[in-house]
């Protein structure tokens, strides 16, 4: 097993050598090998800068999110010698830069030269222009994908991070902290090492707590943060560490949203089928059935006015079913749009009863109208409001028995017009009003006279009554019938469905 040093060690012993070189820098005048080991510092810190923003950057880049990749480079104004960043996508397009001057204007040919070329991982290249050394660094992102049921991590170059340096300026710096290196004697050597191991030790203990953050991400627990205020450039990755987790989480939580709603959708499509199958199958097979008699001559001609009555109602019966699919096709894609216009509440109210008069007495049922208030004017789409209170007093009769009665109420107060129909049938059970307005519901109770259901008109009917800006709910007890409330305020903003 490899052995492994850890940082603090590693700090300690560079400012012991660098210390302990003094008197050699001193002796030796600056030989050219010394010059050659600066070059190699100086090289190691273009890398590494460009290794730094390639990889906070790459996350921004992976998910599309140009406000993250900008905020990436927000530390670059805290380190020195740094003349420009440009970060670019896969597509090769500029997503953000940081330009302090017009030194990356001068460097045009060669930026595009190296845009041109295919950059690696790993890549230790610099090219030197004039007194800016220029790295190209690209930007890889590690993401999660299933083969044969198995999660396996993909790596993938998602964009590329171009930096040039001033040489000048960085060597400014290293030849200032030599100068001051200079001045120190012999003896300050083993008190420097022993002020380095106690100052190392505050500035790997932050260090520490990012690794072991970092450990606890990729382990999947993307709750964890870090709260790290030194005040420099290790509170700066801190920041920069929060933020990439906060992106990972949004993104994971998008996917479990998109996954959700996709599972929702397969399972809307296989119960439209089973509907499909189902309610469209009986009556097209009872058609061909009466057809075949008819062609046959099976059928005598006092049968004929029957059979034609059977074969309309089931062509009704399946337009009805293609009409609600429709609809609810409509809903789902967001193609659902109101015209809202003044109304009558009452006049809404008698044209549903209006139409439904005869349903009503084929089972032998009564319809009571009652109004309270003075004004019913209101602003909705009277079409889908008619909609609306069509569907609450056809279910009424559909699922209430022979003999009954049902109470149509139109309440009128200064805000809002309140609808109810109530019925006298079995009621409905808690399972029946937890999926009530859901879509392809069937519920407990069954149309008294054979009608069909396809469970989709109270799910049409709660999302117009929520382009209204109103309210829907149903009270009922078993054995006691019950009651479909609407209440639309009088003017509410127009809308569509989304």
């Amino acid at each position: 097993m490899k052995r492994r040093f850890g940082i603090q060690l590693k700090f300690v012993s560079l400012v012991l050598v660098l210390l302990v070189s003094i008197a050699v820098f001193i002796a030796a005048f600056f030989p050219e090998r010394q010059k050659i080991q600066m070059n190699k510092y100086l090289n190691d810190k273009v890398i590494v800068t460009a290794q730094m923003t390639a990889f906070n950057a790459s996350t921004g880049l992976y998910f599309g999110d140009d406000n993250s990749v900008k905020k990436t480079l927000e530390v670059l104004p805290q380190l020195s010698g740094v003349k420009f960043v440009l970060v670019y996508n896969r597509e090769g397009r500029e997503i953000a830069g940081y330009k302090p001057d017009s030194t990356y204007l001068l460097l045009q040919h060669d930026i595009q030269r190296l845009l041109a070329t295919e950059v690696k991982t790993n890549n230790q290249e610099i090219f030197d222009v004039g007194e800016v050394a220029l790295h190209a660094e690209p930007a890889m992102f590690q993401s999660e994908v299933y083969q044969n049921e198995q999660k396996i991590g993909k790596v993938e170059k998602v964009g590329i991070v171009i930096m040039g340096i001033s040489r000048e300026e960085l060597t400014k710096d290293a030849r200032q902290s030599i100068y001051i290196a200079l001045g120190i004697s012999a003896g300050i050597v083993f008190v420097g090492g022993v002020i380095m191991l106690i100052l190392s030790g505050r500035l790997v203990k932050p260090l520490k707590t990012l690794e072991s953050a970092a450990e606890k991400v990729s382990g999947g627990d993307l709750s964890t943060t870090v709260q790290i205020t030194t005040n420099d450039e290790v509170e700066v990755l801190a920041n920069t560490f929060n933020h990439m987790v906060e992106s990972i989480r949004a993104a994971l939580e998008d996917v479990q949203r998109s996954l959700k709603k996709a599972e929702e959708a397969n399972a809307r499509k296989t119960e439209l089928l089973s509907i499909v199958s189902h309610d469209l199958k009986s009556p097209i097979t009872s058609v061909l059935a009466a057809i075949k008699l008819i062609e046959i001559g099976d059928i005598t001609a006092e049968e004929f006015p029957e059979v034609g009555t059977m074969i309309r109602q089931l062509c009704e019966r399946m337009i009805d079913l293609i009409e609600s699919l429709l609809a609810s096709s409509a809903l789902e894609m967001g193609r659902i749009q109101i015209n809202k216009a003044s109304c009558d509440a009452q006049e809404l109210m008698q044209r549903v009863i209006d139409s439904n008069s005869q349903k009503a007495t084929n089972k032998f049922q009564q319809i009571i109208v009652q109004a309270k208030g003075d004004n019913f004017d209101f602003v909705a789409d009277k079409g889908l409001m008619q909609q609306v209170l069509d569907n609450f007093l056809t279910n009424a009769i559909k699922y209430s028995p022979s003999e009954t009665t049902i109470t149509t109420r139109v309440m009128a107060t200064q805000q809002a017009i309140r609808f109810e129909v109530q019925d006298e049938g079995p009621g409905l059970t808690e399972e029946d009003k937890q999926k009530l307005f859901g879509f392809f519901q069937r519920l407990s109770a069954r149309p008294t006279a054979g009608e069909s259901s396809h469970g989709v008109g109270l799910a049409i009917t709660k999302r117009v009554v929520d382009l209204h800006g109103g309210r829907i709910w149903a009270e009922s007890e078993i054995g006691k019938g019950t009651t479909f409330v609407v209440v639309i305020p009088r003017h509410h903003v127009s809308t569509e469905a989304h």
